[in-house]
């Protein structure tokens, strides 16, 4: 009788477990092969869409399937062209851009002579990126007696969608994913904060009514910080029938939420006699505000209080900001200036003549370092103006073919946030209109029945120069 020797069971797994061992270490050496031969791949790219149409400093991080040696600028190229940086660590290459890119635009991300660390076999990493389109807010008046709204507009698409509906709202802006919203009249405002869901005020969430200083006052000049940490505003005490104290006051979301007074010394500081203001806006991209008070003093103001405010001089009016943020274009009494809001340098703007020689001169919007558009015109007999948008590029000054009404006045030119687009609002006896044109060859994208649009809430407040 013969006895069959069977494995143990014990026996068995350990085979398999060093035939799966041997597997992995098999394929794995492969792998290594065949990398050390084609080099790196591209395992993800991600971005903001919105963001880069939006600002400065955006990126597009690239990330490989291994570890990368040191990849040089000249190493990546972007097309179309856009101006950038290049940073890598690990296995990820961050592509950083000076500025905002083009709207819904297809863009290519090329890095060559990628190589893994004690490789030699060097690959291209391309990705392919689209930008985001944009959209503009409006404020439409109601018709007879009907609520005032205000609406949004997408310039890739037809038709306008409400976002908010009340009577007698005066000024609008966004705030992170809510509207910050003025409403009432001369003798006494009311601002509320409405949240959004999906672009549109949310039904079920409920709106904040802000306590204002006084019983009743005044809301003018509103502005909000590009990261949504706070809100400001013009407010004049209206309790007594008159305008007194009027300044400038600071909300800060991340606190209690209460309008707080700036006061003389460019402090937050609860019941103080607000600081007084000619104009103001948020210096893009901080929380600081640039102040021409009201004897024409310039302040750089920290609204969330952490640095002392900064005396710049002074200036008889602000025309607005370069799109880096770090530099603001003023009027002195000798000229337009750049003013660099880091060191107080100031430079002469360049204004050829195309761009001084007629009787009206309005307000500089600056679209790149050295582009601006500007408003210019004659005084006809009967005393209107007829105007017409001239296109500086250097020492280069043409008119920018926009058609506009013969009855009609221009009331700003506010550029996008990206330079690509500016919106000129004008104001007729028949309304308030915006047409949304081409910056550089005065194409018309879209248009609406309002008087302007939430791009021109980056301009400082106050009216048009003449």
């Amino acid at each position: 009788m013969s006895t069959e020797l069977r494995p143990r069971p014990r026996d068995r797994f350990r085979r398999r477990l060093v035939a799966t061992i041997t597997v992995f270490v098999v394929v794995g050496a492969l792998a290594a092969v065949v990398g050390s031969q084609q080099g790196p791949r591209l395992r993800d790219v991600s971005y903001d869409a919105s963001g880069l149409v939006s600002r400065p400093a955006q990126r597009v991080i690239l990330t490989a399937n291994q570890a990368l040696q040191k990849v040089d600028a000249a190493d990546v190229r972007v097309t179309p062209a856009a101006a950038h940086t290049v940073t890598s660590s690990g296995n990820t290459i961050a592509v950083e851009f000076a500025g905002p890119l083009a709207y819904d635009r297809d863009y290519t991300v090329s890095v060559s002579g990628v190589r893994a660390p004690g490789q030699r076999a060097t690959s291209e990493l391309t990705a392919s990126i689209r930008t985001g389109s944009t959209d503009v807010l409006a404020l439409v008046p109601g018709s007879d007696g009907g609520k005032d709204r205000v609406v949004r507009r997408s310039l890739d698409a037809e038709g306008a969608e409400t976002v908010y509906q009340a009577s007698g709202v005066s000024e609008y802006a966004r705030l992170g994913r809510s509207l910050v919203v003025v409403s009432g009249t001369d003798a006494g405002s009311s601002v509320d904060i409405v949240p959004l869901a999906g672009g549109v005020q949310d039904p079920d969430a409920p709106v904040e009514h802000l306590t204002l200083p006084t019983s009743r006052g005044r809301v003018t000049a509103l502005h909000v910080a590009d990261d949504g940490a706070s809100f400001g505003f013009e407010y004049a005490d209206t309790s007594t029938g008159q305008a007194r104290n009027v300044g400038l006051y600071v909300v800060d979301m991340t606190g209690t939420h209460l309008p707080t007074a700036i006061d003389a010394s460019g402090k937050a500081v609860v019941g103080a006699e607000p600081m007084s203001v000619g104009q103001w806006a948020y210096v893009p991209r901080t929380e600081s505000a640039l102040v021409r008070t009201g004897s024409d003093d310039l302040v750089l103001v920290d609204m969330s209080g952490r640095t002392p405010a900064v005396r710049l001089g002074s200036a008889t009016y602000l025309h607005g900001f370069v799109g880096t943020g770090t530099t603001a274009v003023v009027e002195t009494g000798t000229g337009i200036v750049r003013l660099d809001l880091t060191d107080g340098k100031r430079t002469a703007l360049q204004a050829p003549a195309g761009s001084t020689d007629a009787a009206y001169l309005g307000r500089i919007a600056q679209l790149t370092d050295s582009t601006y558009l500007r408003v210019v015109g004659d005084v006809r007999s009967d005393g209107t103006i007829s105007a017409r948008i001239v296109r500086v590029e250097g020492s280069r000054a043409s008119r920018l073919p926009v058609s506009l009404p013969d009855d009609a006045s221009v009331t700003a030119v506010c550029p996008s946030p990206n330079g690509q687009f500016v919106a000129v609002a004008t104001k007729s006896a028949s309304g308030g209109l915006v047409s949304i044109v081409d910056a550089s060859s005065g194409a018309l994208q879209a248009s609406i029945a309002a008087g302007s649009v939430d791009w021109c809430g980056a301009l400082p407040s106050g009216d048009e120069v003449g």
